[in-house]
């Protein structure tokens, strides 16, 4: 169940239960997961404009994202963080649709197995 989760949304799930040890502690964390504000702040950040909280949001999503091995989302959310450090908010703003596509489908996908 949890590694098909993995699956689904690109991750690593070899990773995930290395660092967390078994499944039910991965359940735990990705409830964790759900409560997270960083992406709130991410996406407060790229509709007001404000590069400053889009990075902070987007730099704390990325270290979680790292620790929770969802690979491609790390990914995607470590490009718009250098975006935004570059204070380069056009070019984020383009990059923060696949965030948010992607960020949506891993919150469905946590859904379906809590």
């Amino acid at each position: 169940m949890i590694q098909e989760f993995y699956k689904k949304i690109n991750g690593n799930y070899e990773v995930a239960i290395s660092r967390m040890q078994n499944d039910e502690r991965i359940k735990k964390y990705l409830n964790f997961f759900l409560m997270d504000e960083s992406y709130k702040s991410l996406e407060e950040g790229m509709n007001s404009n404000d590069c400053e909280m889009a990075f902070r949001g987007a730099h704390t999503l990325k270290g979680v994202c790292q620790n929770m091995a969802f690979t491609y989302l790390s990914t995607i959310v470590e490009q718009i963080t250098e975006e935004l450090r570059a204070k380069d908010i056009e070019k984020a703003k383009l990059t923060f649709k696949k965030v948010k596509e992607e960020y949506e489908k891993v919150i469905e996908e946590i859904h379906k197995i809590m």
